[in-house]
């Protein structure tokens, strides 16, 4: 009886636990977000108006429209493998103000840290509107937008809203290790626009 009890918490546990949901003004410059958190809206009206998108996309049950799986990056040519590790993006084909991305990882390293990354190329739209360029190749340009520590289980689960500035785009999505900055997960090119 006592383990069909404690099996009946952990369901109710694991039913509990939600993905987190960040939103990413900049490089660097994220909060968590929820359907009504943070209370403090930003005084800035571009970001007022993303923030307000964010929490009523949030408020709703959502249906992507878009749903990838993400692959182990060519080894050794420019990235590493990870056995095990793998993961899924679903995304917004449009969105108002920004980028909306779920993400769902496994198989990583328990507490280890991974950089996020949108990745562009010179001939493809969207790349001049990243922020910073590829080391060696200054006309592709990336953003890395967020580091994430995998959790006990070597999982990561959360849902990023990204502002980026009204444009079509067409990147690659990054999992990097932060210990070697090397790549291990990605999806080619994808599109998607922001209004």
């Amino acid at each position: 009886m006592k383990k069909l009890f404690l099996l009946a918490g952990l369901l109710l546990a694991g039913i509990s636990l939600k993905a987190q949901s960040f939103i990413v003004y900049a490089k660097g410059d994220y909060s968590p977000v929820t359907a009504d958190t943070p209370a403090t809206k930003p005084v800035d009206p571009a970001r007022a108006a993303f923030l307000a998108g964010v929490q009523a996309e949030l408020a709703q049950p959502t249906a992507y429209e878009t749903h990838m799986t993400l692959r182990p990056a060519p080894a050794p040519a420019w990235g590493k493998v990870i056995e095990g590790a793998k993961g899924t993006i679903k995304f917004h084909d449009t969105f108002k103000g920004g980028f909306i991305v779920q993400l769902n990882l496994e198989g990583l390293v328990p507490g280890h840290t991974y950089r996020l990354c949108l990745n562009g190329n010179p001939k493809l739209a969207g790349n001049d509107l990243l922020v910073d360029p590829v080391k060696g190749n200054p006309a592709e340009r990336y953003m890395d937008f967020f580091t994430a520590t995998a959790d006990a289980a070597g999982r990561y689960n959360a849902t990023f809203a990204i502002a980026l500035p009204a444009s079509a785009y067409e990147l690659r999505f990054y999992v990097k290790d932060v210990a070697d900055h090397t790549i291990f997960l990605y999806h080619d090119y994808f599109k998607f626009a922001v209004e």
